[in-house]
């Protein structure tokens, strides 16, 4: 490999695990790849803060407008309405701001999704081949993501005054609430099911609000943790605390972004092995973890050793029976099929090898 190809496709980056180390769970397997791409995480992340800084620069800029106003000077009353004044143009402005932002976050999916399961990943072709291959689908994710927060801020502000005459009127806006949570759950999952099943847009929807539903505490769990650092971004914002801004500022400008698309993509393996793969025919379950059924096959192995000769081992170590199951009907079966990684420039999977000859 050249110098030139080198600097293209960078590192694969799987680490050469026998079954008798790999880790038991996801959690377990989070951390070993966050210590093994600890670095390779900042070269996505600037790869997506590029995408991300119209939405940076349109933010600083409303902060600044804000922090302008002299407050003093003003009734409760009129600072309020001023307030929600900037918000209305802050969340107008961040519409196409968020809809460019789809692509890069499905070329992250894709890198994310095969370093969640311990599968190799050039980084920059690979980010490259699922942007051009996705752009369509995860622009149209993220263009319906950037218009949400307009549409619910201008419901919550419609109804809460409809409110104040009749109480009944609350209803749609909590409705319009539960929405906001469904699909804030359900966002996470859409970018992985893109970059890896052919569905179309629809399916893709679909099948994103049956499994968050089916898994909503994970997702809660899941969006919980990415929002810590925003909690003290914003606070830091509130209470003009110097230090705590630049902390964050840091951490999104080289980890942030790539981050929670790993930790994004280790629930949703998670979540798709559950409930998509094993209807799937031919998608492979549990994913750079220990088989389920490990310690049998080594008791096995303990005896035959002891009724044959010492010494002797197994020759081949046959697929645990979970990964076999492929026939049930289910989500996969009926909306889609898994995506042929081969179209992305994935050279990694040994059954596509196979496949081909």
């Amino acid at each position: 490999m050249g110098l030139f190809d080198r600097f293209y496709y960078g590192k694969a980056g799987q680490r050469d695990y026998t079954e008798a180390n790999m880790p038991k769970t996801r959690f377990a397997l989070f951390f070993l790849v966050l210590k093994d791409h600890f670095f390779d995480l900042v070269k996505v992340n600037l790869l997506q803060l590029i995408f991300w800084i119209p939405f940076i620069f349109w933010t600083y800029l409303n902060i600044a407008a804000v922090q302008s106003i002299d407050i003093e000077s003003m009734d409760a009353g009129t600072l309020l309405g001023q307030l929600s004044g900037y918000l209305m143009m802050w969340l107008i402005g961040i519409v196409p701001c968020v809809a460019i932002t789809g692509p890069s976050s499905a070329g992250a999916a894709y890198v994310m999704r095969n370093w969640a399961r311990d599968q190799h990943s050039f980084l920059w072709s690979d980010f490259k081949d699922a942007f051009k291959s996705n752009w369509k689908q995860s622009l149209a994710v993220s263009a319906v993501t950037s218009a949400i927060p307009l549409i619910v801020y201008t419901a919550v502000t419609f109804y809460s005054q409809l409110g104040k005459n009749s109480p009944l009127l609350y209803v749609p806006m909590g409705i319009v609430l539960m929405l906001l949570l469904v699909y804030t759950c359900m966002l996470p999952l859409l970018y992985p099911l893109i970059v890896g099943y052919e569905l179309s847009l629809v399916n893709v929807y679909r099948n994103g609000i049956l499994m968050a539903s089916a898994s909503l505490p994970l997702m809660l769990l899941s969006r919980l943790i990415t929002f810590i650092p925003i909690f003290f971004l914003v606070f830091g914002v509130y209470s003009g605390n110097p230090i705590m801004i630049m902390v964050c500022t840091l951490y999104y400008l080289f980890f942030g972004f790539a981050l929670s698309r790993l930790i994004y993509a280790s629930f949703a393996n998670g979540i798709f092995d559950k409930y998509l793969n094993p209807r799937i025919e031919g998608a492979q379950v549990g994913q750079g973890l220990r088989p389920a059924d490990y310690e049998d096959f080594e008791e096995d192995d303990e005896e035959e050793e002891n009724d044959e000769t010492a010494g002797t081992r197994l020759a081949a170590r046959p697929a645990p029976e979970k990964l076999e199951k492929g026939e049930k009907k289910g989500i996969g079966a009926l909306f889609g099929r898994k995506r042929n990684d081969v179209e992305l420039g994935d050279d990694d999977d040994d059954d596509d090898d196979d496949e081909d000859e």
